[in-house]
């Protein structure tokens, strides 16, 4: 018991400790912000997803979006009904976010606490274990004390940390007191108050998606190290722990697999998108070819050219009802690639982590409420980047969703939904949605269609392979994922780690670009 509370409140001190260290060393701030940014969201997607999504199933994930929303909410309120008790206590939007971070970072210690003991208990060496307690629970802390130390000071922001490392502790304690309790930390319960832990957890990681300023650029190079410490000490020690090792490394071929499948597909996007630049002409018309090589080499040529047709139709529609956005003087091409790659990143490992989780056929089974959940998140996903979502795509055609209600959705990506107002989107939602799972009921009697799940099939199949394997098998497609990781990290180098999610900052893709029109519209995607 001893060895438990020593851990658990001692990592939280210690992460405590380091945020109070980047405070006095203004130099090493930006740094360990973005360590803490990386850690925390490793923890969430390495340490607390692996441990609810599998038992809890899709549902995980309306729990996770319901703590997600959850400071938000809280905000709104704050805002809605009591802004001058709030101005008199001088609590303010960021400050109900953070406290709510604090709220789940005090959840997430008194359950890890249960839990603890237990597996201590049951271990011979406990190595591995400690390592992975103190790299994970120490950076978290660090990520939620950080912004109380803008808000409120030291003084405050020590008292939060001491409570943190307390409920640590009294989550030990209770697990020796009351063995149930640490026999019963992965009942469902919990799993689903876990769940929120991770989506209010998720949302103290997008709370530090900020621009960032450098003095040099050996200040961007420490940025750029620092998140890469952050994610492999938490990926290091969520490989150490037995229980999420082996989907860790299933997960990770699985992501092996995609990348290389798409890699040439971007490489070649890029390529095409650089040369259309050149001409007016087609640079306008651009849009219903978005993501045309990416679903072409994970759905194959007819998924492609069926995609092109309904976006081109759609788009031909927008344009006589005069929908469609007005057109402006491009960024540049370095700009538009920063604004799409966040969202390429997050769609790959999404995609992932779909494909690694559902079993066979299991989106085959689908009831009316989930395929319009799925329809939902593939145009979201389109709309962000036509490339991302197609990734998506082929992890749902994969898992037994038809490649036929497939297209019509990732065609919907260029509806301007969110330029609208709310009553206008509405609308167009209704209009559309209906039309398109006509159109993909009509499109699943085709033949032509036949063949993406057998094209999705053979791009995961690589996943099988150990990621060596797979990378010595294709030297063309490693050769290409390795030159858009070499430009995303140079990009990266460019704005900060945490500057290049500002994309995120905004509802999706094509809404950045809406936002850029005030300085200098977006080109092409």
């Amino acid at each position: 018991m001893i060895e438990g509370v020593v851990l658990a409140a001692g990592s939280a001190l210690l992460g405590g400790a380091l945020a109070l260290a980047a405070r006095r060393h203004g130099a090493l701030l930006e740094a360990t912000r973005t360590f803490a940014f990386t850690a925390a969201a490793g923890v969430v997607a390495f340490h607390l997803l692996p441990e609810v999504v599998p038992s809890l199933g899709p549902t995980a994930l309306l729990w996770i979006a319901a703590g997600f929303v959850l400071p938000w909410l809280l905000e709104w309120a704050a805002r809605t009904f009591g802004p001058d008790l709030l101005a008199r206590r001088g609590i303010r939007g960021m400050r109900v976010a953070a406290e709510v971070g604090f709220a789940a970072l005090l959840f997430h210690s008194l359950f890890e606490g249960l839990a603890l003991l237990a597996s201590l208990q049951a271990r011979d060496n406990r190595t591995d274990l400690e390592i992975a307690i103190v790299a994970h629970h120490a950076p978290l802390t660090a990520a939620v004390a950080l912004p109380f130390l803008d808000l409120l000071g030291v003084p405050a922001t020590l008292r939060r940390v001491g409570l943190v490392a307390l409920a640590g502790a009294l989550g030990v304690a209770l697990g020796n007191l009351l063995p149930g309790l640490a026999s019963g930390a992965d009942a469902a319960v919990l799993q689903r108050a876990t769940a929120v832990v991770a989506g209010a957890l998720l949302h103290v990681v997008a709370d530090e998606i900020r621009e960032q300023r450098f003095s040099s650029a050996a200040a961007r190079g420490l940025d750029l190290l620092a998140a890469a410490a952050g994610l492999a000490l938490v990926g290091l020690g969520a490989f150490l722990e037995v229980r999420t090792t082996g989907g860790i490394v299933r997960f990770a071929r699985i992501a092996t697999a995609l990348a290389l499948g798409v890699a040439p597909a971007l490489v070649l996007s890029i390529a095409a998108e650089a040369l259309a630049r050149r001409s007016r002409i087609l640079d306008s018309a651009r849009a219903p070819f978005e993501g045309f090589f990416a679903t072409g080499a994970l759905l194959g040529w007819p998924s492609a050219a069926i995609r092109a047709v309904l976006a081109a139709l759609l788009w031909a529609v927008l344009r006589l009802l005069g929908r469609t956005p007005p057109a402006g003087p491009r960024a540049p091409l370095a700009a538009d690639l920063t604004r799409r790659g966040p969202w390429l990143v997050v769609l790959l490992f999404l995609a992932a982590a779909v494909d690694a989780l559902a079993p066979p056929g299991w989106f085959a089974t689908l009831g009316p409420a989930g395929l319009v959940l799925v329809a939902a998140s593939l145009v979201a996903s389109a709309r962000a980047s036509a490339s991302g979502g197609t990734l998506l795509a082929c992890a749902f055609v994969h898992r037994g969703l038809g490649a036929g209600l497939a297209l019509p959705f990732l065609a919907l990506g260029v509806l301007p939904l969110r330029r609208a107002n709310p009553a206008r989107s509405a609308f167009l939602a209704a209009v559309a949605f209906p039309a398109a799972f006509a159109a993909g009921a009509a499109l699943e009697r085709l033949p032509l269609l036949r063949d993406a799940a057998r094209t999705a099939a053979s791009v995961l199949a690589r996943a099988q392979l150990p990621i060596g394997a797979q990378l010595e098998s294709s030297p063309v497609a490693t050769a290409c994922a390795a030159s858009l990781a070499a430009l995303a990290l140079a990009l990266a180098l460019r704005s900060g780690v945490r500057g290049w999610f500002a994309p995120f900052r905004h509802a999706d893709g094509h809404d950045a670009e809406a936002h850029e029109h005030e300085h200098a519209p977006a080109g092409a995607r």
